[in-house]
């Protein structure tokens, strides 16, 4: 067309000059005459330019979203290749564990940036070769203008959302930053415990192991050892290097055999490198979890961002199956190892014996902890107390557990007693279930001097650290409860938008009318047809401003009055409690409006004459408040209001219970 266009205007100004009665047809089955004509088609010679400019863009597009096609598919199936090979080869040795997935942790970002990238790349490139498509033809239509809006917010959206992506990407390493831990309990030293300490080494010489640089010892959770830096609580100490943490209320149910099997288990992991690999792996394996959590946060319902969640759900899950092989591996050697100190019996007796101490170890916490008021001086007391009254629960039912571990989880203990060797018989039993009290002393007041001073100052830390607890809800309650004021907000419908549009197109309805009528003959519209015409235009125009006033005056009426107990609107008849929602959503996009799901027993209300937009599904016992939007307020802002108002109540009713 670039290239006709000229020849075919000076044809006909050269025929308009030569025959004045001459008439050409342009192929829309119309004469003109030919000055007419050329003056038509030069019109339609930059039209003409703009579409040849675009469509030469065209091949480049296409090139693009075929690049951005295979950039996304390769990064997609290497991905794929590289988790698949390194997590193969992690089962190789706990090193190649530790560097494969090292290895994917570097790869990771790169991975999903490139299946991000590629991704936007092609929907961006795509987009733009249909917009092209559209808006260089020479007669542009209303649909063709409304596709090209759609295609340039999507490429716009696709290009939004990896820069968004990426950046998030490039942040992933900060996620594997090693943290520090923290313990709550005492610690020993040798002039504390000198029986404890020499026990310890002792266990150490006999099976060649590193005997530890500090003891800890504690209420909560089982027998342990790290490398990980520690904070000790209560105070701000610090424990370093290698440390062997004891729980006291399993000392006061173990005999020293048993503790000595349990504590040559924990040193053997010293021996094998089992710390330096836990202190190596721990936080690639809590970054990577991390990196999940942050990558589904960036997702959403983010199309775009599906596939890189999905792969690196998957990497991880082709990692845990080599994490848990080294896992009961380790384990099952350690048992070994520590059975070497005192007897394969003395192993089987002390996994027996943890794995029925477990349950009331936690439920006497527990009610400690819930209620720190009443607790008693010695928790560890208590529990014994409780075990020689109520005695010992059936223990078929604890064979399959496994035993709690910072880092790694354990094979059941009915596997870790038969890889010992030793049967589970009914002299096994007698020893293991034992009467807590039994004929000798147990572990801790064996090897600590004053241990029942120990077993009261641990009480009392563990206590404290409730009562803190305690404290810090109570606080953090009043403070969510406090951050809603008692006066009713009210919040009104953001029509400005609307009421624009509707002034607008009534204006512009006015004019097409008054237009059509003063145009009528050059338009062809003489007599009816022009007052049809005319007419429609001003009683559309009336109608739509009538409507736009109407909405206009609809902004006087609250939307939404929120009080401290209940949410009030004049769409409603009646209020609905705080306390009556269980489920909330804030939608936008296509509709605004502030969706809840009552409980069972909340009286349903009805919706009243002002409710436009507004629904009660009775079956899903669901209300839909729909408006166009929250005057002065962003979703966000609107998002987080009606949040603190609920956890507000929620908050004003704990605190009415405590």
């Amino acid at each position: 067309m670039s290239a006709e266009l000229p020849p075919k205007v000076a044809e006909l100004r050269a025929l308009a000059a030569s025959d004045k009665y001459a008439s050409v047809d342009l192929g829309d089955e119309v004469r003109y005459a030919p000055g007419l004509a050329a003056n038509m088609l030069e019109e339609m010679q930059p039209a003409a330019q703009r579409g040849l400019f675009l469509a030469r863009l065209q091949p480049f597009l296409a090139l693009a979203a075929i690049v951005g096609g295979l950039l996304a598919l390769a990064g997609g199936v290497g991905g794929l290749a590289f988790a698949e090979i390194a997590a193969r080869r992690a089962r190789a040795s706990r090193d190649t564990l530790v560097a494969s997935f090292a290895a994917l942790q570097r790869a990771l970002p790169v991975i999903l940036g490139t299946m991000v990238v590629g991704l936007s790349l092609a929907i961006t490139a795509s987009a733009a070769f249909e917009a092209i498509g559209l808006i260089s033809s020479v007669h542009l239509t209303k649909g063709d203008i409304k596709l090209t809006i759609a295609a340039v917010v999507l490429g716009g959206g696709a290009v939004m959302v990896a820069w968004s992506a990426v950046r998030s990407f490039m942040k992933i390493g900060a996620l594997y930053a090693p943290e520090e831990g923290t313990v709550h309990g005492r610690l020993l030293t040798d002039r504390d415990a000198p029986a404890l300490w020499r026990f310890v080494r002792e266990i150490a010489d006999r099976q060649q192991a590193v005997s530890p640089d500090a003891v800890i010892v504690g209420m909560e959770g089982g027998f342990f050892v790290t490398e990980q830096t520690l904070r000790l609580s209560p105070g701000e100490s610090r424990v370093s290097g290698r440390t062997l943490y004891l729980p006291a209320p399993y000392l006061a149910f173990l005999n020293e055999g048993e503790t000595a099997a349990i504590v040559g288990h924990e040193l053997s992991h010293f021996t094998g490198d089992d710390t330096r690999y836990s202190q190596l792996f721990a936080p690639l394996y809590a970054g990577m979890q991390r990196t999940l959590a942050t990558i589904a946060m960036e997702a959403g319902n983010m199309i775009l961002l599906r596939g890189p969640l999905l792969y690196a759900v998957h990497a991880m899950q082709r990692f845990d199956h080599g994490v848990q092989h080294w896992s009961r591996l380790r384990e099952f050697e350690a048992d070994r190892l520590g059975a070497g100190t005192e007897g394969r019996r003395h192993a089987a007796s002390a996994l027996v014996r943890t794995t029925i101490v477990a349950p009331p170890v936690r439920m006497v916490l527990s009610e400690a902890f819930e209620n720190p008021d009443r607790a008693e001086a010695d928790l560890v007391g208590v529990m014994v107390a409780q075990m020689e009254q109520r005695g010992w629960p059936d223990v078929r039912d604890h064979l399959a557990d496994s035993t709690s571990h910072p880092t790694d989880s354990h094979p059941p203990t009915s596997e870790r007693i038969r890889r010992l060797d030793v049967a589970v018989d009914e002299a096994l039993l007698e020893e293991a279930l034992r009467p807590p009290q039994g004929t000798s002393r147990c572990a801790g007041e064996r090897l600590v001097a004053d241990w029942s001073r120990l077993c009261r100052e641990l009480s009392a830390d563990f206590v404290m650290q409730a009562h803190t607890a305690h404290g810090e809800h109570r606080a953090f309650l009043e403070e969510t409860a406090a951050a809603v004021s008692g006066e009713a907000v009210t919040l009104h419908n953001d029509t400005r938008l609307m009421v624009g549009f509707q002034f607008t197109a009534s204006v512009l309805l006015a004019t097409a009318g008054i237009a059509a009528w003063i145009f009528q003959m050059p338009l062809g519209l003489a007599g009816l047809p022009a007052v049809i015409l005319t007419g429609s235009c001003l009683v559309a125009a009336a109608a739509t401003l009538l409507a736009g006033m109407l909405v206009k005056r609809s902004t006087k009426v609250p939307f939404l009055v929120l009080y401290p107990d209940r949410l009030a609107t004049p769409r409603l008849s009646e209020a609905v409690a705080w306390s009556e929602i269980e489920e909330w959503t804030v939608t936008y996009g296509n509709r605004f409006g502030l969706d809840l799901v009552l409980s069972e027993g909340a009286l349903l209300p009805r919706v009243t004459g002002a409710g436009r937009f507004t629904k009660v599904l009775r079956k899903k016992r669901e209300l839909r408040i729909g408006g166009y939007g929250v005057r002065g307020m962003k979703v966000d802002a609107f998002v987080e209001l009606v949040g603190s108002y609920i956890a507000a109540d929620k908050a004003r009713r704990a605190l009415g219970k405590s």
